[in-house]
């Protein structure tokens, strides 16, 4: 390691002694052959400048440093300013560029898309789940010829980048679409409270922004009795919901079961 002198060392010494200290010892060396000499204009400081391979270092600075200080408690140097300081260094370094280095990174996804499955779905009433208009998603009992009005969902599945809804929690985030349309249940806000609507959209992707939550919901099964609910992600503590009532539209909640229905089975085919 380079051995500094500190400023103490260079106080028991005089600015006119010929030496110099070395890089790993604490003894003063004899002063190299001097190819070149300066002195900085108005400050009475001369500066010694050796020919050969660059190899300014942070002891040589550190010196410097020193020396200076010393010389600048000199009477004759009161007037010494910080402008000639500059000076006197530029003399000696040379100047330092920097490059400026413009990057970007990519965020990590806030959920990452990972598969799709198609289930058939029924509420714990039995009822099933009917696209009666282009966007009017509602639940009601079918039977015989009728039952082939039902829809699948299509729920795609994702990979949390927090620990919420991760493996093991119980909690696996989802979209729910339709089967066979590109349109999937999306909570948003309607005046005072969330409301559950079907929305034109693709989103088997990686969920980048925090906009897009709103389509994904946690899918909570219950094993031991083999259901499931799904609470909305935008919205916690608002869970997918059908009236006791049948053809009535599918719903949000945050009363679960109480007079309503939020607990489904899911079954594939």
């Amino acid at each position: 390691m380079a051995f500094v002198p500190d400023l103490d060392t260079l106080e028991s010494s005089s600015l006119n002694e010929e030496t110099l200290y070395g890089p790993s010892c604490l003894c003063p060396q004899k002063k190299p052959r001097l190819d070149l000499e300066g002195t900085s204009s108005g400050v009475g400081i001369q500066v010694t400048v050796t020919k050969g391979p660059l190899s300014r270092t942070f002891r040589q600075a550190a010196v410097l440093v020193v020396a200076v200080t010393k010389l600048l408690k000199q009477p004759a140097c009161k007037d010494f300013a910080d402008s000639d300081l500059g000076s006197f260094l530029d003399d000696i370094f040379e100047p330092v560029s920097f490059q400026c280095i413009k990057g970007s990174y990519t965020r990590a996804p806030v959920f990452r898309y990972t598969r799709s499955q198609s289930f058939d779905i029924l509420d714990i009433d039995h009822k099933c789940f009917v696209l009666e208009s282009p966007t009017q998603l509602v639940a009601l009992h079918l039977q015989g010829p009728s039952a082939g009005q039902k829809v699948k969902l299509n729920i795609a599945l994702y990979r949390p980048r927090s620990s919420q809804g991760a493996p093991g929690s119980g909690r696996v985030p989802v979209a729910l679409g339709i089967k066979g349309y590109q349109l999937y249940m999306s909570c948003v806000m309607s005046g005072t409270k969330p409301v559950l609507q079907l929305e034109e959209a693709d989103i088997r992707r990686d969920i980048e922004s925090v906009e897009l939550t709103r389509f994904i919901f946690y899918r909570l099964d219950s094993p031991a009795e083999g259901t499931t609910r799904f609470e909305s992600a935008a919205f916690p503590g608002w869970f997918v919901c059908t009236s006791l009532q049948p053809r009535q539209p599918v719903g949000i909640t945050n009363t679960p079961d109480q007079v309503n229905i939020a607990t489904y089975e899911l079954s594939r085919h």
